[in-house]
């Protein structure tokens, strides 16, 4: 995938890697962030051979991991979706038949209750799965890493293959985390894009990621 933002040359986002765009000018952040968003006309993509791609179909921005990011807000339905694709169609029956057991035996006990009760139709399992709340583990809500990892987890298993748009990594991921980050995609067939603001360079940092910087008198380093 490529990014134009005029009038830099065309960065390239590969499956694998941790791009990094960095800037010290507060235009320059402002247009990238928004353009990404969709909010402003400033950012073109394009595939490998420069055709263009539109926005929506190229990138999903996720924006800061710790402020803007709900994992069970964006993926619970998903999640419970793709659950329901892995049972197989015995499984399937044996739910359904453990839900029928259980209302039949609250249904047996009923007599304490002077009303007529029946026993309803089994529930669609689409409804039972919901109803069961399953959901991503509330632990990661305070862990910027986990968040980070699990949403790309979650989005290789949708088979959802947008470039992944972060900003504002920086503000929690330690040195060593980073390069954990940058160790476990190299495994993963996604792009990922972070935009980073700094006053300054920070290669150091960003260490074995793909990183530009453009300095506040729109210098591209």
């Amino acid at each position: 995938m490529n990014l134009t933002y005029y009038s830099f040359p065309p960065f390239s986002v590969e499956p694998g890697k941790v791009t990094v765009i960095d800037t010290g000018a507060q235009r320059v952040y402002r247009e990238l962030t928004f353009g990404l968003q969709g909010r402003e006309d400033t950012i073109k993509l394009s595939d490998t051979d420069f055709a263009s791609v539109p926005l929506k179909t190229g990138a999903q921005w996720y924006g800061d991991p710790m402020l803007t990011l709900n994992l069970n807000t964006l993926f619970q339905r998903k999640l419970q979706s793709q659950l329901m694709k892995l049972l197989a169609d015995d499984e399937v029956v044996k739910l359904a038949d453990g839900l029928r057991e259980l209302l039949s035996k609250i249904l047996a006990d009923s007599y304490l209750m002077d009303v007529p009760l029946e026993l309803p139709e089994i529930p669609e399992l689409a409804k039972l799965v919901k109803f069961s709340g399953i959901q991503l583990t509330p632990d990661l809500q305070d862990d910027a890493y986990g968040i980070i990892e699990t949403l790309i987890k979650v989005l290789v298993e949708l088979n959802d293959h947008h470039m992944i748009v972060l900003t504002n990594v920086s503000h929690y991921l330690q040195v060593s985390q980073l390069q954990l980050l940058v160790r476990f995609m190299a495994n993963v067939d996604l792009p990922l894009l972070l935009i980073e603001f700094s006053p300054s360079q920070r290669k150091d940092y960003f260490k074995k990621c793909d990183y530009h910087y453009i300095d506040s008198d729109f210098v591209l380093w």
